[in-house]
């Protein structure tokens, strides 16, 4: 009898850790609904291989279709789990579709838990999904905050600015998830072949001398090489890297209207190294198509708010 009431214990319990982490995908508004209903289906059997390979403790997500997903995006899913595990732990998630200006369907703000390192260590992310026309994934990247998409979306002063911020925002995902796929391929190509780097660091104070009045800098420029090669280097030596960006704000040039300056708070956490700072991006939508990254900068913390470079230190470039 005891060993019957083990069993039936088991039983229900493995019932219950394999509902807990299956999620329902259901679509709301926007796309057709026979196409609302094959990107729900194509979206529950990826999350559901997504979820066999976590809690199944898995080397990757191997059984994925190009039934529900393309090539490029099953790509990308593979890159994204080889950095850090992730499972949606929403059993039911409900949400309104979006209509893409290039064509095809997106949702946003699919709660994840990544797990992060050799302690597990688990984050709160948001993930964004781009489906095809025909209702399949297309691709999948880390998304940034609902109100900061307000912010950047909210701010556009007519149809063509409204078009490049929409433009903006996918270009920021994708860029901050570039970094945490470790994909050095895209960031490769889009960054210009001139692109300016510059990174700043406080410097310190020796002996006795006083305080400096405000925060005394120093800037380091690189080209595009250099930075490549320094940042292809810090790919291989990390295990995991978890980048966030926070308290973004988008700029027009006044001069050359195709150009935007994005500046924003950026959290880098990875396994051999954590820092925060402010980044500035310059950012080329003449080829809306194959935007460019003119200028980079990062600046400590340390450095008010009034004073992190951007658009305006570049008036002519």
């Amino acid at each position: 009898m005891k060993q019957f009431f083990l069993v039936i214990t088991v039983f229900f319990a493995s019932i219950g850790v394999n509902a807990q982490h299956f999620t329902d995908f259901e679509f709301v508004e926007t796309a057709p609904e026979n196409i609302r209903r094959a990107m729900a289906n194509n979206a529950r059997a990826v999350f559901r291989q997504i979820h066999e390979a976590h809690f199944g403790s898995r080397a990757g997500v191997t059984n994925l279709s190009t039934t529900n997903a393309t090539q490029e995006a099953i790509g990308r899913i593979q890159e994204l789990w080889s950095t850090s595990r992730f499972y949606c732990y929403e059993t039911e998630l409900i949400t309104r579709v979006l209509a893409k200006p290039s064509g095809g369907y997106q949702i946003r703000n699919v709660p994840i838990i990544f797990v992060d390192g050799a302690n597990d260590d688990e984050k709160y992310q948001e993930l964004v999904l781009d489906f095809d026309r025909n209702g399949r994934i297309s691709d999948i990247y880390v998304a940034i905050s609902l109100q900061q998409v307000g912010n950047i979306i909210g701010a556009g002063n007519d149809v063509t600015d409204l078009r490049r911020r929409q433009l903006i925002l996918g270009f920021v995902e994708n860029f901050r998830t570039a970094y945490n796929q470790k994909d050095i391929n895209y960031l490769d190509q889009v960054f210009s072949n001139d692109a300016l780097i510059i990174t700043g660091r406080v410097l310190e104070r020796r002996g006795d001398s006083p305080p400096p009045t405000g925060v005394s800098l120093e800037y380091v420029t690189q080209t595009k090489r250099e930075y490549i090669t320094r940042l292809r280097a810090a790919f291989a030596r990390n295990q995991f890297i978890n980048v966030i960006f926070d308290e973004i704000v988008v700029t027009q040039h006044e001069v050359s209207p195709h150009i935007y300056g994005v500046t924003l708070r950026q959290q880098w956490n990875s396994s051999t190294y954590r820092d925060e700072g402010w980044l500035f991006l310059m950012i080329d939508f003449r080829e809306e198509d194959s935007p460019q990254i003119w200028v980079r900068t990062w600046q400590p913390l340390d450095v008010p708010r009034n004073r992190v470079l951007g658009i305006v230190d570049f008036p002519s470039i």
